[in-house]
């Protein structure tokens, strides 16, 4: 029987990969697809994961989430980091970034839900007759104010599998990555609601960044959602080799961090390295605000609340993503 799987995106490039693997994955049986703020407005995110459900021509359910983290935008100057720019103008006028606008595809036809993220996540786990897999990747916002209604959806809760956070990798400041730094607060709720939990931070993240190669084994697949994939990949290598430096080896890549949560969820294995420990988000306000604190000590103060991945299998997770997405059409 296939699992049941939410996602919640914040749809951009890599989160339209990781819902074309979920939804192309006979193992998974997506329910719903919740959206959120973070990569894009709200209004972008929704539009953007209406339009990948659409190419895939399948009949998703997808509800529209919160448009600003839970407490964070309440104190001023908190949320805005100008140092850490997700898109340049090259010389010649053109927008090159981590996340267009708006996906290169159709413009959606199809409709949200009625509901919306929360009252999806609630009625959705509770009429379950099953648990559920959530597979949260970008800010937790929704889940945390679920969590906050309901408190007992998380009995029916079967895994958490988050992609966020970072041990010593970071994005968005010197010290957090920007799922996490976008709501803090919603995470700390997310980590503390005694569910299961894997994160898949940006230590696993980078250790299975994709290059030009990978792209043309996407666009050899001749479907439209093997180009897109590709498309993708190659829009984000040019965007990293502008805004972040190449990896340690000098060949040019990008992480495709979404899609690992997911691939994760397909097979742990694709995991490496992971850590049962305990981590905490700080909600400070200062210069550590979003940072995920892994304990590392032997001894620990407090109780152990998740699995921790700190380096993945590059050649499993290119070859999961071959698989899945090459069904299309099949």
């Amino acid at each position: 029987m296939a699992r049941k799987v939410i996602l919640d995106v914040d749809t951009g490039g890599d989160d339209a990969i990781a819902i074309m693997t979920a939804a192309l994955c006979p193992d998974l049986e997506v329910v719903g697809i919740c959206t959120t703020w973070g990569n894009l407005p709200i209004e972008n995110t929704t539009e953007n994961t209406l339009r990948v459900v659409q190419l895939l021509g399948m009949d998703i359910p997808v509800a529209r989430g919160a448009s600003q983290a839970m407490v964070k935008t309440l104190f001023p100057g908190r949320l805005h980091n100008p140092y850490t720019p997700d898109f340049v103008m090259d010389e010649n006028g053109n927008r090159i970034g981590y996340h267009d606008p708006y996906l290169p595809i159709p413009a959606a036809t199809i409709k949200e839900s009625d509901l919306c993220a929360v009252e999806f996540y609630i009625k959705a786990l509770t009429e379950s007759a099953e648990k559920i897999t959530l597979i949260p990747v970008g800010p937790l916002t929704n889940l945390a104010l679920a969590m906050r209604a309901k408190p007992s959806i998380c009995e029916k809760i079967e895994q958490i599998v988050i992609m966020g956070g970072g041990h010593t990798q970071r994005n968005d400041t010197a010290s957090a990555e920007f799922n996490i730094w976008c709501d803090p607060e919603a995470a700390q709720v997310v980590l503390t609601s005694g569910c299961d939990i894997t994160i898949v931070p940006l230590d696993a993240t980078h250790r299975t960044a994709l290059t030009m190669d990978h792209a043309r084994r996407f666009t050899e697949m001749h479907t439209p959602v093997g180009d897109l994939t590709a498309k993708l990949i190659e829009e984000r290598i040019t965007a990293y080799q502008l805004l972040q430096p190449a990896n340690s080896t000098g060949e040019l890549s990008t992480p495709i961090h979404d899609a690992l949560a997911v691939c994760a969820v397909i097979d742990p294995s694709v995991l490496t390295e992971v850590l049962y420990t305990r981590v905490n988000v700080d909600m400070s306000g200062g210069y550590a605000d979003g940072a995920t604190i892994v304990d590392t000590r032997e001894k620990q103060d407090q109780p152990k609340n998740c699995h921790f991945a700190l380096d993945a299998d590059i050649d499993k997770f290119a070859d999961m993503l071959v698989n899945y997405l090459g069904r299309f059409g099949g």
